[in-house]
């Protein structure tokens, strides 16, 4: 094995541990935040964090996911599922990588990378919009809000960014 190939391979791994970071971010912090320090009025479609998030499972990560899915419907399925296999992805190159290192190959996983930005997309989208929307909509102030997007998802972009450019470099050596 090349110095060049361990190199990519090293780099890739943390670029994915940096990604999940990110998107677990993107999914717990907000609803915590929310959450955090408010009492709802009686009839309000929220309860408390414990009921309305942290009952849907006991990983609060996991719980989370499920919150988005189910009440708030930023994400789908589909989404959930990706992002769970970002997740088994980073915990395999993070408690398995000498193991694996020496047949990693990263284009094997740059369909679950694409797939793992859309559904980061419409979390980060949704997330603006939810920030930003009533602003906006009351004082008239037009925009595409198909293509808005928060700065944790801008990071993820360059991350996919430089992990396509790795891939590029491994399949030139």
């Amino acid at each position: 094995m090349t110095e060049e190939k361990i190199t990519q391979t090293l780099t890739y791994a943390g670029f994915i541990l940096v990604a999940f970071e990110l998107a677990k971010g993107m999914i717990v912090n907000p609803i915590e935040t929310f959450y955090k320090n408010v009492t709802f009025d009686e009839g309000m479609p929220f309860k408390s964090y414990k009921q309305d998030v942290l009952s849907r499972h006991k990983n609060k990560f996991e719980a989370s996911l499920l919150y988005l899915r189910d009440f708030m419907q930023a994400i789908d399925a589909e989404d959930v599922m990706t992002i769970q296999a970002l997740r088994k992805h980073r915990n395999i190159l993070a408690h398995e990588l000498p193991q694996i290192i020496q047949d990693f190959d990263i284009a094997e996983h740059l369909q679950l990378l694409e797939k793992t930005e859309k559904a980061l997309f419409k979390l980060s989208n949704h997330r603006a919009y939810m920030e930003f929307g009533t602003y906006f909509r009351l004082n008239n102030i037009g925009t595409n809000w198909d293509t808005v997007k928060g700065p944790e998802y801008c990071l993820f972009e360059e991350i996919v960014q430089n992990i396509k450019f790795l891939e590029i470099k491994e399949k030139n050596a």
